[in-house]
């Protein structure tokens, strides 16, 4: 398969040389973040700046062929002598190729891709397909690349079929062997069939998928067929309902597995990190919008966080983050010319769930998990061509302890060109 699909990869730039009459036209966007803390598993209470950062760029072959590529590195000390030591990683986030045939009643896009291509939860579907703003919430905000946090993070090589139909509407097919990610290496790679559908109306703005995944048994056969001796269904809904003049709901739900057919080694039990859910309701007054939600969201999403992210560092080992949140945010203040958003967040958090017992002693093991409350106020600034964004958390359980601990800074800025 990956001869193949290089193979026409190859095939499709060679075919750019169709289009080479126009000269392409080149766009991007970049992103950097710092965050200054400290690691709240030791005694010291040094504050030791990490760093992130994205760089994705598309050529466009006369609005029929488009290449993208994306790059992502972290690092979690940028003072650190090596810098090719394990504190930090860099990742080709996103290598795709999409030929774009407009027809009568729809225009039919083909992609080839490897990395996180378009993932499921993230705006980047709906913003290439319709070209709206953003719908995501501001308690996910992310630096991890274009597509932000998402549902269901890839690291895949594929094939899709996107279908833009007349009206506002748009249907997917994608095939695609999914790999896992930073922290979950030791898991089998998967062969997976997803159907997408989403669109855009006056009250609703809906991205929906369902798929299944067969993963593939890394035993060693003398007959030398690949084992599939489970079958997995995954399924989400990413949704607006209402309007920007209205009162909002905006809702995400996706599990992660649900296991069709078992083999002998299959985990039956209930584990939330296999769930992720977001109920937030938007709710305006005067200028501002008040915006309580519950969560929870599996430890590979949130770890690309930015307001949740120090709860992963603190609780490396939790599989998942389940609260509720309260955020009021002013979307309309201004400087000059510029704009400004400054709002707060008041998160409850639970992390180290124990999952194994969850589902008979619910009480006892919520009881028994730790939990957290922050406060982090954040603005971002419309500035340079682009948006600064900066916020100060402050883990009110760590202030009896140190206050150094107790506090993270963040700071990065946006820009596209």
């Amino acid at each position: 398969m990956k001869r193949t699909l290089f193979a026409t990869v190859f095939s499709l730039m060679a075919a750019a040389g169709a289009f080479a009459i126009e000269k392409p036209f080149f766009s991007g966007t970049t992103g950097f973040l710092t965050s200054f803390g400290t690691n709240k598993k030791e005694d010291n209470t040094d504050f030791k700046p990490s760093a992130e950062a994205y760089f994705a760029g598309q050529l466009d072959f006369s609005g029929k062929l488009f290449l993208r590529g994306e790059f992502y590195t972290i690092s979690d000390s940028i003072f650190e002598d090596d810098m090719n030591s394990e504190n930090a990683t860099f990742r080709v986030e996103e290598i795709s190729a999409t030929y774009k045939i407009t027809g009568d009643s729809a225009s039919h896009y083909l992609s080839l891709f490897k990395g996180n291509f378009e993932p499921f939860g993230s705006d980047l579907f709906l913003q290439r397909q319709f070209g709206i703003s953003k719908i995501s919430s501001n308690l996910t905000e992310s630096y991890h690349g274009i597509e932000g946090a998402s549902i269901n993070p890839l690291y895949a090589l594929g094939a899709s079929y996107t279908a833009r139909l007349e009206g506002n509407s748009a249907l997917a097919f994608s095939v695609y062997k999914d790999k896992a990610r930073r922290k979950d290496k030791e898991e089998d790679n998967s062969a997976n069939f997803d159907l997408r559908y989403a669109g855009v109306f006056d009250y609703l703005t809906i991205d929906t998928y369902a798929g299944l995944a067969f993963p593939v048994e890394s035993e060693d056969d003398s007959d030398g067929f690949i084992n599939i001796n489970e079958v997995q269904f995954h399924c989400g809904i990413n949704a607006l309902f209402g309007n920007k003049k209205s009162a909002m709901l905006f809702t995400q739900f996706g599990v992660d597995k649900v296991i069709l057919k078992e083999s002998d080694s299959s985990d039956k039990s209930l584990n939330l990190k296999d769930y992720y859910f977001l109920v937030e309701p938007r709710l305006p007054f005067s200028d501002f919008y008040f915006n309580p939600s519950v969560f929870n969201f599996p430890a590979k999403s949130a770890e690309d966080m930015i307001y949740l992210r120090a709860l992963i560092a603190k609780s490396p080992d939790t599989e998942n983050v389940l609260g509720v949140n309260f955020n009021i945010v002013n979307e309309n203040l201004y400087a000059g010319s510029s704009r400004i958003t400054a709002g707060i967040h008041g998160t409850l958090a639970y992390t180290e769930i124990d999952n194994n017992n969850l589902k008979k002693h619910f009480s006892s093991t919520m009881k028994d998990a730790e939990s957290t409350f922050i406060i982090t106020p954040y603005t971002n600034i419309e500035v340079f061509g682009g948006s600064l964004t900066a916020s100060l958390s402050i883990d009110t359980d760590e202030l009896s302890d140190s206050v150094k601990k107790a506090v993270t800074l963040t700071a990065g800025f946006k820009t596209k060109f």
